[in-house]
């Protein structure tokens, strides 16, 4: 099997775990927007819906096929620091490797280990795992794959004043190791950054630049989603893209929309795009469906 046929049928396996990846997360005066790759440290209530295309490496001579991906996510607080998160994605190759149908539904369990207000730090930990036998035959693999994962984000809102315009800038970031159900299938890491800079966050706390709806909520971002094997013939190689793009928030949601840049040629060519939007649900209904089923105490995001 060749490293690209490897690279779909992995990473359809994959997609269903980071289905929540635009959770939004807030510590102190930062709010870290949820990037489209890869979930932020946020514990929240969220629905989220993303849809990506994306070209893939062809064969010589032959036509270049396109992967796409429609997800829908959940995110249900049990405490202030605990949630469960449930999603599956609807996912499509053409080309010689075409296939199409559902992913295995994807379970998860997130909580929130440390937090900072006057650092603007967050770190999560969670569990995730895609359910083997509950998608569909040509896109499901016959395995499950466990996800033990760490999630981190950290706002430079505490630099000295002479470095005050840095202040918007931010960092997000996690690292999961995927582990087949299946010994025979590789192993990978999963591992992503994303670096952000937040124009609310300057216009409200370092100098107000003027700028007015809707490009005062607008947050440009550049992101990398990784994936490293770390067993079975492809061990060493590593796949990923590179999005360029921005999120603009709202008060019950966001938008977010960013350009996909293969890191590699096994990771594809040509330029793709992820569209993600988020629901607040701990916004929409802070009393209801929002809030958690027990305990008041301050969250950990």
């Amino acid at each position: 099997m060749s490293l690209q046929k490897s690279a779909i049928l992995f990473g359809l396996a994959l997609c269903a775990l980071w289905t929540t990846a635009y959770a939004h997360a807030v510590v102190g005066m930062r709010v870290f927007p949820g990037t489209l790759t890869f979930a932020d440290p946020g514990v929240t209530d969220e629905f989220d819906i993303g849809w990506g295309r994306a070209a893939l490496s062809g064969t010589p001579g032959g036509p270049a096929p396109y992967a796409s991906t429609t997800s829908l996510a959940e995110s249900k607080t049990i405490t202030r620091n605990l949630a469960l998160t449930i999603g599956d994605a609807y996912q499509a190759v053409s080309g010689p490797e075409a296939v199409a149908g559902f992913g295995n539904v994807a379970i998860g369990v997130d909580y929130g280990l440390w937090k900072s207000d006057s650092e603007e730090t967050l770190i999560t930990g969670a569990l995730n795992e895609s359910l083997n036998h509950t998608g569909s035959g040509q896109v499901a693999t016959p395995y499950s794959i466990f996800s033990p994962t760490l999630l981190f984000g950290r706002g430079l809102g505490d630099l000295p004043s002479r470095f005050r315009m840095l202040r918007p800038l931010a960092v997000t970031g996690m690292i999961a190791a995927n582990i087949p159900s299946i010994a025979a299938v590789p192993r990978s890491l999963s591992w992503g950054l994303s670096v952000q800079y937040s124009v609310p966050y300057l216009q409200t706390y370092v100098r107000d630049i003027g700028l007015h709806a809707p490009f005062n909520n607008v947050v440009p971002l550049i992101e990398c989603a990784m994936q490293t094997y770390t067993s079975g013939p492809f061990a060493g190689h590593t796949l990923g893209t590179i999005n360029p793009g921005f999120v603009w928030l709202g008060r019950y949601g966001q938008v977010g929309l960013e350009a996909t840049l293969p890191a590699n040629r096994a990771s594809g060519h040509g330029v793709g795009v992820i569209v993600g939007i988020g629901f607040y649900l701990d916004d929409i209904f802070p009393h209801t469906l929002g809030a958690p089923l027990f305990g008041a105490g301050p969250r950990a995001s």
